[in-house]
């Protein structure tokens, strides 16, 4: 998921004052000994930590398995607030990643969907920007005809935006969300993203620590860090921790609700999603951290048990990973990391659409150009 604060600012020669950023550069070392003291720790227990997980049976070796067809999809919002407006747009990018051979291209193009709303100032606006952004990638990834599909972000993603959404105390919010669900098909979509073993999750940032706390109760000793930063310490390449059902909290907590004044399709709409949530909520998900070789991290692949259960679909999974990684280096598989990139263009998308939005109205409303262009405030970059 790209999350975008607002428009790109035209002041680019406005640059951080020199003596402001000698002074941040002088504190390097005081952020690298911190680094070092925090995850230190666990970086000279590795050999100590693999050992209790290999005889907890959490490690095993990925052996080969078949590439399959496989497409990821990506989001992106942004919200510019300008003087009269705010203008939001979001966008799904979903991305064909290299055929196995012998295997045809399942789409003729890399596939998308947007959706912008002009609106009166509202501090909810950006609700229905990461709603839109939510429903339109679950759209293109439950339509997508590969035998894998990933999806940049966790199962909790959508289902933080879309409660949020369906919660707002704006009434324009809700409605406009209840106008893209319709649109997208998002009942039938979400149903599939909760349940269909084609659907995997790979977020690239996540602060789970499960396997954390297990080996701490192995070892005797606190393990700093995230599950993601001890597997990519532990795991050697090839290797992958066995599927582990996500744990109780927070996915027995996780709810879709409506705002007390929603109408009855907004209540219908939430009922209904909370229903086809259940899968996620009785906890049906595996996760597996899966390290492909010794120059890589290792990657955190949440799975349904369709597949997680099954050792042949579990080769598959991780042989379409690896056969998706264009170096050793690579920070995701292929398709993952240009759908991603895409999607960060949401911001450039947005500023065309007001200056053209802009330069209509200089012919028709001369009036309210200057209103259109001139943004609110001044937005980080």
């Amino acid at each position: 998921m790209t999350m975008y604060g607002g428009g790109a600012s035209e002041d680019d020669y406005a640059r951080l004052p020199e003596d402001l950023l000698a002074e941040l550069l002088s504190v390097a070392p005081d952020v690298a000994e911190t680094v070092d003291n925090l995850l230190g720790p666990a970086l000279e227990m590795r050999d100590q930590l693999r050992e209790a997980a290999l005889d907890l049976g959490c490690i095993d070796w990925w052996h080969g398995g078949r590439p399959l067809t496989l497409a990821a999809v990506d989001g992106g919002f942004a919200v510019e607030r300008t003087i009269a407006v705010d203008i939001a747009l979001s966008v799904a990018v979903g991305v064909e990643g290299f055929a196995p051979e012998g295997r045809s291209w399942q789409w003729d193009d890399n596939q998308h969907s947007f959706a912008q709303h002009v609106l009166v100032h509202d501090g909810h606006n950006e609700r229905l920007a990461r709603a839109g952004m939510v429903i339109q990638e679950l759209d293109v990834i439950a339509d997508a005809p590969h035998e894998l599909r990933i999806f940049d972000g966790s199962h909790l993603t959508p289902i933080i935006q879309l409660n949020s959404a369906l919660a707002s105390r704006s009434s324009d919010v809700r409605s406009r969300v209840l106008e893209l669900a319709n649109r997208h098909s998002l009942l039938d979509a979400f149903a599939a993203f909760a349940s269909d073993p084609k659907i995997v999750a790979m977020p690239k940032y996540n602060s789970s620590r499960t396997l954390c706390e297990v080996l701490e109760g192995e070892v005797g000793k606190p393990v700093p860090g995230d599950d993601r930063y001890l597997t990519s310490l532990i795991l050697e390449g090839g290797e992958f921790t066995v599927p582990e059902r996500v744990p109780a909290d927070p996915w027995r907590q996780l709810h879709i609700k409506q705002h007390d004044d929603a109408t009855d399709e907004e209540t219908a709409l939430a009922s209904q999603l909370q229903e086809a949530l259940q899968p996620l909520r009785s906890r049906q998900l595996y996760v597996t951290y899966f390290r492909p070789t010794d120059a890589s991290t290792a990657y955190r692949v949440e799975v349904k048990p369709g597949c997680a259960e099954d050792a042949g679909r579990v080769s598959d999974l991780l042989a379409s990973i690896a056969f998706q990684l264009t170096a050793p280096f690579g920070r995701e598989p292929y398709p993952q990391y240009l759908a991603d990139v895409m999607a960060k263009s949401v911001g450039l998308g947005v500023k065309a659409l007001q200056n053209a939005a802009q330069l209509y109205l200089a012919r028709q409303s001369p009036q309210l150009a200057q209103s259109v262009v001139h943004s609110y405030r001044t937005e980080g970059k």
